[in-house]
């Protein structure tokens, strides 16, 4: 009986045969080259105006993880953990945040105060899908909702093309 294949390997993606242990081996020599400036990223992520985090849950081996995400206006940071806790969200960023965390609505979040912790406007347009789609009232709240976010996003593409001025939008 021969074993089913459930993914595709670097031979039939790139052409180049390649054991098990070989990427075994390729991604511990890649980790070695890449700490030392993921380090000097990670500090970079330290103490921004406004941080973004994010995190999505896959598997390591057999085990659940998570790839986390930190992106603030210089740099970009990537980190695989086995948890999506507040203490790993805190870790990722240092303890010198001093200004905004846009988030998504998971409690690894609730360690930061609402007040500066704006909704990602993406979680924003999902919650008033979600809303609108529970019908009845809700459908008139959820409409409003995607209105609001409509707008916001034809302001921000506005500024970004240089028609309209940032200022303008804050007050």
């Amino acid at each position: 009986m021969s074993k089913r294949r459930t993914g595709q390997g670097m031979d039939d993606v790139c052409g180049v045969p390649m054991s098990v242990g070989t990427v075994s081996q390729s991604e511990q020599a890649t980790t070695q080259v890449l700490d030392p400036p993921g380090e000097e990223a990670r500090a970079g992520v330290e103490a921004p105006e406004v941080a973004h985090l994010d995190a999505t849950s896959g598997r390591q081996g057999d085990k659940r993880a998570w790839l986390g995400g930190a992106v603030t206006r210089l740099v970009t940071v990537f980190g695989v953990r086995r948890s999506r806790g507040g203490q790993v969200a805190r870790e990722g960023l240092g303890e010198g945040l001093a200004g905004l965390l846009v988030t998504d609505r998971s409690r690894a979040y609730h360690w930061s105060p609402v007040r500066w912790r704006p909704l990602c406007w993406a979680q924003v347009r999902r919650a008033g899908e979600a809303i609108r789609g529970r019908g009845w009232v809700c459908e008139e709240m959820g409409d409003a909702l995607l209105a609001q976010a409509h707008q916001m996003f034809a302001w921000w593409h506005r500024v970004r093309e240089g028609t309209l001025k940032r200022s303008t939008v804050r007050s």
